[in-house]
């Protein structure tokens, strides 16, 4: 059992009330103070505007200069200030909502005003005005309404924009909140959808190495090993969520070199990705099933094989990755399984309008699948 030394508490409790006397503060900004400031000095120079001509005139402007700034401004000043550190205070500690708060908020807008009162009373006692001591109830029931109506105006209009400014950060961080969950929706889709694409690939890969092994238990040895260190590069990869056209150049050569095991002679390929476009983001697995289809809808059906050509370009703002081959061409009903569709829901989901891919034949025989995206999107 965890046992807590009287030092380590009293520190505790010495942070707790330092935290405690932060949080009452909040607000209290040098904004606030220099407009209650302007406001009180705007009062004071009300209250003695009409005596500067004759302090003029009398070559007293210094003296009226001291009882402007000094026992005009420093007594309101003097009087302010527990009302607005009392309001604060009872804003951020009391409650934060119903009638409960406007009750709170009340009698701090009232005690204070008294005490701001009882305060500018006594300065001015302090400062010799001793004609004050026989009126000052006089005088603190006069000054006490009217700070206590000035400071509950000025409380209600901070209460309303105190309200406007939560409204609207609410609703901002209801936009958040909704942004992020489509995010996380969309990623999860993503996830989703790449998880079926990974097996579909697995699984024909598989099915091909046993027929192999059927026709040719040396070439499928090969095969398995060529499998093997295939599945090393590409399994840390298969569940992120971004690849590059370095990475996906990489699994479709490992992934091309095993067919041609299976293929021998009947399979050609080659890989033309200039190298500033490399390091190009692309939804990961998406060119790996592009060849994947071409093999097995172009050149599987065709005695001779054929050739497989992948290409990257950009054009203009777009990025343009192909996958030809010189098979037996796209017929209807062709190319319809699972990657295929996997690859255009995915690139929906990430790209909505912006991404496209495209299946069609070629003029010399085989087809050509085209992904066309972003070209900003795609890079690093």
């Amino acid at each position: 059992m965890n046992t807590i030394s009287a030092g380590e508490m009293a520190a505790r409790n010495s942070i707790r009330r330092e935290e405690g006397w932060r949080g009452a503060l909040v607000g209290l900004t040098p904004t606030v103070v220099a407009i209650v400031a302007a406001l009180m000095f705007i009062r004071a120079l009300s209250t003695s505007i009409d005596g500067v001509i004759v302090a003029a005139i009398d070559h007293k402007l210094a003296a009226w200069s001291w009882n402007l700034l000094v026992v005009g401004w420093g007594q309101l000043l003097l009087m302010a200030a527990p009302m607005l550190v009392a309001i604060i205070a009872t804003g951020n500690l009391g409650p934060q909502q119903g009638p409960k708060r406007i009750a709170a908020l009340t009698a701090a807008v009232v005690l204070s005003a008294g005490a701001g009162g009882l305060l500018r009373i006594a300065s001015l006692l302090w400062f010799g005005s001793g004609e004050i001591y026989d009126h000052a109830l006089d005088m603190l029931a006069y000054v006490w309404p009217r700070y206590v109506i000035l400071g509950g105006m000025l409380t209600a209009a901070g209460e309303f924009y105190r309200r406007e400014a939560t409204s609207i950060e609410a609703m901002q961080q209801a936009d958040v909140d909704r942004l992020a969950f489509e995010r996380e929706m969309t990623e999860a889709r993503l996830q989703v959808l790449q998880a079926q694409v990974e097996p579909h690939f697995l699984f024909n890969t598989l099915a091909n190495l046993r027929r192999l092994y059927d026709q040719d238990r040396a070439a499928g040895s090969t095969m398995l090993d060529s499998l093997m260190r295939y599945l090393e590069v590409a399994l840390p990869r298969m569940r992120h969520n971004e690849s590059t056209l370095e990475r996906d150049a990489e699994l479709v050569d490992a992934y091309l070199r095993i067919q041609r095991v299976r293929m021998g002679e009947r399979l050609a390929f080659s890989i033309d990705i200039p190298a500033p476009l490399r390091a190009h983001h692309v939804p990961p697995m998406m060119l790996l099933t592009l060849v994947e289809n071409a093999i097995k809808h172009g050149l599987n059906p065709s005695p001779d094989g054929g050739r497989i050509h992948v290409m990257a370009r950009a054009e203009g703002d777009r990025l343009s990755v192909s996958v030809a081959d010189t098979g037996v061409g796209f017929a209807p009903g062709s190319g319809a399984g699972t990657g295929l569709a996997n690859v255009c829901a995915r690139l929906a989901a990430q790209f909505g309008q912006h991404a496209s891919l495209a299946l069609e034949n070629n003029e010399l025989g085989g087809a050509t699948a085209t992904i066309v995206l972003p070209l900003a999107a795609a890079k690093a």
